[in-house]
């Protein structure tokens, strides 16, 4: 045991002794356009190109040329490839999140919506009745979040109620739900111990909760993704598998996608349970229009249009 545990020691120790070290200076940002032009990007508009340069930093810039890289050599970009072309790509991902994240918000707002409604049945603080969920110590994990969350936010709402009331120590669940983000809602619904009251929640939006359960998780990743303003258009991501057998589109989008695409299908039909996918659709399908982007990239199949157009039709 103990020879085979050194064996893969110095197998490791081989493997980082073969490692360079990075010796690489920072370039300025005319040593940037520099490199760029060496790999063969055309740069037109050298002021331009300084200015934004100066405002998001190289490595960012380079992550979103990667699509404009040669195949055969990762030193060098395809012929006539613009610094203008990278720049499109990179407003079309800051708009595509803004539209996501604008989304998601209302989704999330809904859910928590759901999980308030709870409350007629077992009052406005059931959220700290233990015998209503299955894992005390992940709920208690949840009241210590929002208690700090409380403190640190010094959200006027939460100041009133501890002005006209001592008893209980926590606020109602509509007060909490203010300071729960969707990830925490996730663990919240994850966490009841009714399937009757799981399926409360889901019902708004015609799917079992185990659906609902998964498509909060991947919003989450999503949202977070978003929220920290990563590259997210042609990202691959890894979904949690959930079968719809009354939803296709759910299930091919949580199951058989690993791209922004099967998140926009996922958004959609939640939008229409809502009856607001109209204008999320219209504002997607106008951000395509106008950056020209390879939506191929983003894992759109060739018939995405008829697949939009299922969910929106309730398919």
């Amino acid at each position: 045991m103990s020879s085979s545990l050194h064996n893969n020691s110095y197998d490791m120790h081989d493997l980082f002794e073969q490692r360079n070290i990075y010796l690489n200076p920072p370039a300025s940002v005319d040593d940037q356009i520099k490199i760029l032009r060496s790999r063969g990007m055309i740069v037109d508009d050298y002021p331009f190109a300084k200015d934004f340069l100066e405002e998001v930093y190289f490595h960012r810039f380079l992550s979103y040329s990667v699509p404009f890289l040669e195949l055969t050599n990762v030193r060098k970009y395809k012929l006539n490839t613009n610094f203008k072309d990278v720049v499109k790509v990179y407003e079309f991902d800051s708009q595509l999140r803004n539209l996501i994240l604008e989304a998601i918000e209302k989704i999330e707002i809904s859910v928590r919506t759901q999980f308030i409604n709870l409350s007629w049945k077992y009052g406005p603080h059931f959220y700290l009745n233990h015998k209503l969920f299955r894992d005390h110590r992940a709920l208690n994990d949840s009241i210590e979040r929002i208690q700090y969350q409380m403190k640190a936010s010094h959200d006027i709402l939460v100041s009133e109620y501890y002005h006209r009331y001592n008893d209980p120590d926590m606020p109602p669940i509509w007060i909490v739900m203010e300071l729960t983000s969707i990830g925490q809602l996730s663990k919240w619904l994850l966490n009841l111990k009714n399937q009757d009251d799981k399926a409360a929640v889901a019902k708004r939006y015609q799917v079992h909760y185990s659906v609902l359960q998964a498509v909060l998780d991947n919003l989450t990743l999503i949202r977070n993704y978003a929220a920290h303003h990563n590259r997210i258009w042609n990202r691959h991501f890894s979904f949690e598998c959930i079968i719809d057998d009354r939803h296709k589109s759910i299930s091919h989008a949580l199951c058989d996608g690993s791209r922004i695409y099967s998140v926009l299908i996922l958004i959609t039909y939640f939008l229409k349970t809502l009856g607001i996918e109209q204008p999320f659709y219209k504002k997607l399908t106008g951000l395509i229009s106008i950056y020209g982007i390879n939506i191929k990239a983003m894992g759109f199949p060739e018939n995405w249009q008829e697949h939009f157009s299922d969910v929106m039709n309730g398919k």
